[in-house]
């Protein structure tokens, strides 16, 4: 007798209908979006709010005289506002940026940093957390278990009288699991050394509270957040921006330029040279606003339930092999990367076996993350992503698309 199926709870079933991209289909069949680490599907929500802007609020912002400027300018500052309340920072500490990756590069061209100065990461970093220390400093990886899961307790021992700086993500976009960042953080503070949180991946996961961590600088992307693409934000404790070099110069970032100098305006705007993405910035604040109404508590939970059901999944399929596997399962959100070493397929061609014969959309590479696979040998791996619209049957429906795989 075949046994029952379990009954999992679906605190946030009601959100599909929020995202029109569900109602895709394929060949016929709905669409199993489960590749939001790649980039997330939009909300009614966030759509509708940049289809406004763009329709009745059009003008630019800061610099205006007008009544759509003024409006315009206000919706623009409103959503700093709104992002800053989502991290529990100040609006003064928030930069908007094109995505994560300016955010990191913003402050490693502003620290000064020299060719011998070192920055200590881990070794699994996202490209956008690990070159820009590559050529402004000398980056220091942490090491990796052998599965990939990184040495987080061996940090004071990569730490020298170079070190400038610590950066880590949040949640590696490969191992999937949250980094015990507060142990990293006082482990700089102790020594008198500023860190960098990657939180493109956890930001739509777990809750932030960059005033409880105590982050000296902290990135996110907007559109692996539900939001749009093309906008990102920089966190900054206030004395720390004001210390770092400028980035870019031009409108809108000057108070006064005469004949023989320049003054530019205060943190932020002093790194918002030219026009900045509006839409985006609204967008995103709506994003946010998105995932406050469904509490980011119950998010979270969801998140966790999704990734211990992913594993146990994958534990069911034959040769498959999780990056990070020794990782502490209540430390997951849910973000699996794997190999299939019974299938005799790349990653990429597992893929698109899964989006081909099963509709389920996932992603196969290396994720922006060479290093990784390079340690651990692997040409590459897949990778499973969901988020808040995603269901325990949709977990069912990959692991057992797996097994067809493998079978």
């Amino acid at each position: 007798m075949t046994p029952p199926r379990p009954v999992w709870r679906e605190p946030l079933a009601h959100t599909r209908a929020d995202f029109p991209l569900l109602e895709r289909t394929i060949d016929g069949h709905p669409i199993v979006y489960l590749d939001s680490a790649s980039t997330a599907p939009k909300p009614r929500c966030v759509i509708d709010a940049i289809t406004r802007v763009l329709s009745g609020h059009t003008a630019n912002v800061h610099r205006g005289v007008h009544t759509l400027a003024d409006e315009i300018t206000g919706e623009y500052e409103a959503a700093r506002l709104r992002i800053a309340t989502f991290l529990n920072a100040s609006p003064a500490e928030i930069v908007f940026t094109r995505n994560a990756t300016e955010g990191v590069n913003l402050v490693a061209h502003g620290l000064g940093l020299k060719a011998d100065d070192e920055v200590v990461l881990p070794a699994l970093e996202h490209h956008s957390n690990f070159l820009p220390w590559r050529v402004h400093a000398r980056a220091v990886p942490v090491g990796l278990s052998e599965d990939g899961y990184p040495l987080y307790d061996d940090v004071g021992e990569a730490l020298s009288n170079r070190t400038r700086l610590l950066a880590l993500a949040h949640v590696s976009n490969t191992a999937g699991v949250v980094a015990p960042i507060e142990s990293w953080i006082a482990t700089a503070h102790s020594r008198g050394l500023p860190v960098l949180v990657d939180a493109s991946q956890s930001a739509s996961h777990v809750p932030i509270d960059v005033r409880a961590l105590d982050c000296d600088f902290l990135v996110f992307s907007g559109h692996k957040l539900l939001g749009p693409s093309g906008i990102g934000v920089l966190y900054g404790k206030r004395e720390l921006l004001e210390r770092l070099a400028l980035y870019q110069t031009g409108g809108g970032m000057v108070r006064y330029h005469g004949n023989e100098r320049f003054e530019v305006h205060d943190v932020p705007l002093r790194f918002e040279a030219g026009t900045p993405n509006i839409e985006g910035a609204i967008g995103l604040a709506a994003a946010v606003s998105y995932l406050d109404r469904l509490g980011m508590d119950t998010v979270s939970t969801h998140s966790h339930a999704l990734g211990k059901h992913l594993i146990e999944g994958l534990r069911t399929v034959p040769g498959a092999r999780v990056v990070a596997g020794s990782a502490p399962v209540e430390r997951r959100i849910a973000l699996v990367t794997f190999v299939l070493d019974a299938s005799g397929l790349a990653p990429e061609s597992v893929a698109r076996l899964l989006c081909d014969r099963h509709q389920i959309l996932v992603s196969g590479g290396y994720h922006c993350a060479h290093i990784l696979h390079h340690r651990l040998n692997l040409e590459g791996t897949v990778r499973v992503s969901a988020s808040v619209f995603n269901t325990h049957d949709e977990v069912e429906r990959v692991v057992s698309a797996l097994r067809e795989i493998v079978g």
